[in-house]
């Protein structure tokens, strides 16, 4: 064979090694093209069950433990709807038994999530923030709607330094910016320091629940408030409205299961709680230490009457 007869068959090895090549170039670039689909239909997905986990979350009702979760709606275990929980459209979520000691309380949440033509799975373990209540001086089962007639001073500065951070003035179930556009309304009838924090969006303070472990604890009543001097802490139950009509002095927790009605004076170290509003007359003054959770009123009721 001579030297010209092999060009022909180098020639078509070069160009059927040639189409090897741009066909397995064409096909990593598809592959690629999916790979980059299936990221992105991932991210978009996981994004959304994130989403959904920071919803279930902000939803669970406040307490002590996950028991009325871990129940369900019809607060009974063994039925099909425990604890199932409410989710935005596109996801599903249910709450479980957390693995490990029941102490401090958890729960895990499991989630799925469909967006963007992926799905997405996560496992959230769950559990109560040990700070009472919020990080609020003023815990109001509603927005407040009534203006201030008389003065309505907030620190939230930390007077023993126990607390990882200064408090907000106010926490309501309402939009945060319109809380901070209420306290603002107030003009020089509100006073908050500079070391209260803006508002914060929260549920409800669980009243009822809170009620019902005093009166297991075996709470005093109105009696644990006294004319002088500063008694210890204690747990106050009154099942009633309460006025003040002289000066009082107490500490600890006093829940007021009513009215709480100030003509007089009352200074307080801890948490002060009135389910039926607080009333400040224009004599009246209060004065807390702490922090103040109030229900929500009923139709016509009051929240917040301060003119003192």
């Amino acid at each position: 064979m001579t030297r010209g007869s092999t060009a022909l068959p180098a020639a078509l090895a070069t160009l059927a090694v040639s189409a090897a090549l741009g066909a397995a170039v064409a096909e990593l670039a598809r592959i690629e093209v999916v790979l980059a689909e299936q990221r992105r239909a991932a991210s978009v997905a996981l994004a959304a069950c994130d989403a959904c986990a920071a919803e279930a979350v902000a939803a669970l009702p406040v307490g002590w433990d996950f028991d009325p979760l871990l129940a369900g709606p019809d607060g009974r275990t063994g039925t099909a709807d425990d604890g199932v929980l409410a989710t935005p459209a596109g996801c599903t979520a249910s709450a479980g038994v957390a693995p490990g000691p029941a102490d401090p309380p958890r729960a895990l949440l499991r989630l799925e999530a469909r967006a963007g033509g992926g799905r997405r799975a996560l496992e959230a373990l769950v559990g109560r923030d040990p700070a009472p209540g919020i990080p609020a001086l003023l815990w109001l089962g509603a927005a407040p709607g009534a203006a201030v007639s008389g003065t309505l001073a907030l620190d939230g500065a930390d007077a023993d330094g126990a607390a990882a951070s200064d408090s907000a003035g106010l926490g309501a179930p309402g939009d945060p910016d319109a809380l901070d556009r209420w306290l603002a309304g107030e003009g020089a009838r509100v006073v908050s320091s500079a070391r209260t924090l803006p508002a914060l969006h929260s549920p409800p303070p669980p009243l009822v629940a809170l009620a019902e472990r005093m009166r297991t604890a075996g709470a005093r009543g109105a009696e644990a408030l006294v004319p002088t001097g500063t008694p210890p802490p204690s747990l106050a139950l009154v099942e009633s409205d309460l006025v003040v009509s002289d000066r009082l002095f107490g500490a600890g927790l006093l829940f007021v299961d009513g009215l709480l009605d100030i003509r007089g004076a009352l200074d307080f170290t801890g948490v002060v709680v009135a389910t039926g509003g607080v009333r400040v007359t224009g004599a009246g003054r209060l004065a807390i230490g702490g922090a103040l959770w109030v229900g929500a009123p009923a139709a016509g009721g009051l929240l917040l009457d301060v003119a003192g």
